[in-house]
């Protein structure tokens, strides 16, 4: 499903752009950097950026999707791998096969796990990682499937952690199987996590003497969504919110994007539903420890989901962990009841009911998202911010800044400098910021870049700030227009996505020297 969905999409993330411009230059023997000569740590994933490095063997402008679709196999294969995984720990707990087949077919169909393991981020290992770390607890905590666990998600992502810590947490309080206690079960954690951190340990070392900080670049650049103060009081009220108001959680089976603009208003409690049923499942005594496991850590996931950006990708690991716990509460409903017959068939009946619908949601929620990303990728990705690359890579001397927010395509085709907001591979940025510059036109007017890429709302914005900025220092060069082809695209699901990009203001220095 991955590959096919690659084949019909071409999807190519924004962000594996910035991530194979570092492997690309390991591969070409200019170090793993972003910019050659400046040893910035601009990726979060090593796993998602040395496997693209090793597929990086020739260059030419193809390159980069030539790598792709290679790391596009063995991230499905990664993909497929934690299917099986999942599956076989479920058929070996002699789960319903109506509950196991919906859980299965929801992973395989959800647009997101789908689409960010083959767009070029490291989802699929995620997922993977997740999943191996869930069985290794709930097949009672041994050490070296823990420590695999861990060591995986680190490799995989810096917060990996967040994602162990999660499981072992559920596993402490969700998993009542005899034959273990509270201390013993402590020490297997501990021994787990000093095992795994011990296999991750290279890398760490690596980074810091290399890096001279073992922590990304990009988690220092990252700009918090809350306003000051605001984080505890989310943190505080997240479980009240879970059900009487709104978190982060709920929205983690949306489309990427959703909030753009182009999806049913319905989609959202139908995300709602999926998300709570699955975050409380471990409040329910007929669901299975190991069911309760997957619940309990997807329920504690949100937490870090209400604390972080609310971005896409950050979404497929904790969403994996709910359609396992939706497994065992299916599986729950359709075993035989206790209770009165009636009652027990009504119950059997919803069970067989919410696995097929289910399935057929997350099915034809993947349709749409597939004609979506292909429509995206064609007029957005390689007809519009891929030529705005280009065209700055014909028209810009060789050391000339580039100031933007979308630093992917246009940073990686045009091969310049990047001063890019809010800073991922721009030590410049994160210190002008540091200073205190916040909005755009105060940035620009420190920095003194001799291109600036804005969107229309960008530009407004230093027009309120800096009426002559835009009018005496830069002028227009060119405007890149793609709202007309996306227009004439009759049936779109998420519109509002592909015209957030549909149009870009390339801006000029009008003359060297410094700014006013």
């Amino acid at each position: 499903m991955a590959l096919a969905f690659a084949g019909f999409t071409g999807h190519m993330w924004e962000d594996y752009f910035i991530t194979f411009r570092s492997s690309l230059n390991l591969a070409t023997g200019h170090g793993l950097v972003y910019q050659p000569g400046e040893r910035v740590h601009t990726f979060t994933s090593p796993l998602g950026t040395l496997l693209p490095a090793l597929f990086a063997r020739d260059g030419g402008d193809h390159v980069a999707v030539q790598a792709l679709w290679w790391f596009r196999v063995v991230s499905a294969l990664a993909l497929g791998g934690a299917v099986w995984l999942a599956a076989q720990a479920m058929h070996r707990a002699r789960l319903a096969p109506l509950a196991l087949g919906a859980a299965c077919g929801a992973i395989v169909f959800d647009p997101k796990i789908v689409d960010f393991s083959i767009n070029g981020m490291e989802t699929a290992w995620l997922v993977f990682f997740v999943i191996v770390t869930w069985r290794a607890f709930t097949d009672g905590a041994r050490l070296l499937p823990c420590a695999l666990g861990f060591a995986g998600l680190q490799w995989t992502r810096p917060d990996g952690w967040v994602f162990f810590g999660a499981i072992a947490a559920a596993w402490l309080v969700g998993d009542p199987s005899p034959g273990s206690t509270g201390p013993a079960r402590l020490r297997a954690i501990g021994r787990g996590i000093a095992l795994g951190a011990l296999c991750y340990l290279p890398w760490v070392l690596f980074a810091w003497s290399y890096y001279g900080s073992p922590l990304p670049h990009t988690i220092v650049a990252k700009v918090s969504h809350h306003a000051p103060g605001e984080l505890p009081w989310a943190l505080a009220l997240y479980p009240w919110r879970l059900l009487f108001g709104h978190v982060a959680l709920h929205d983690v089976f949306m489309p990427a994007y959703f909030f753009l603009g182009g999806w049913p208003a319905a989609l959202a409690w139908v995300s709602r539903i999926i998300a709570v049923g699955a975050a409380l499942a471990w409040l329910l005594p007929g669901v299975r420890p190991a069911g309760r496991v997957a619940a309990a850590a997807f329920f504690l996931g949100g937490f870090y989901v209400e604390a972080i950006p609310r971005s896409p990708w950050y979404y497929p690991g904790w969403q994996v962990l709910a359609l396992v716990a939706w497994a065992y509460l299916l599986d729950a409903a359709l075993r035989p009841g206790s209770g009165p017959a009636g009652a027990a068939a009504l119950v059997q009946r919803a069970g067989r009911i919410g696995a097929v619908v289910l399935v057929v949601l997350q099915a034809t929620l993947l349709a749409g998202v597939s004609w979506e990303m292909r429509t995206q990728q064609a007029i957005i990705e390689n007809g519009h911010r891929r030529e705005i690359g280009r065209w700055l890579r014909a028209q810009a001397a060789p050391g000339d800044h580039v100031y933007l927010e979308p630093l992917g395509y246009i940073g990686y085709y045009s091969g310049l400098k990047m001063l890019d907001y809010p800073g991922l591979a721009s030590p410049e940025v994160v210190a002008a910021r540091r200073a205190g510059l916040r909005p755009h036109a105060q940035l620009i007017a420190a920095l003194q870049p001799e291109w600036i890429v804005l969107r229309p709302d960008q530009a407004l914005g230093i027009q309120a700030e800096r009426p002559r900025l835009l009018v005496d220092d830069y002028r227009l060069a060119r405007v890149f227009d793609v709202r007309a082809p996306v227009a004439a695209v009759a049936f779109l699901p998420g519109r509002g996505y592909l015209e957030f990009d549909a149009l870009y203001l390339v801006f000029r220095r009008a003359a060297p020297g410094p700014l006013p």
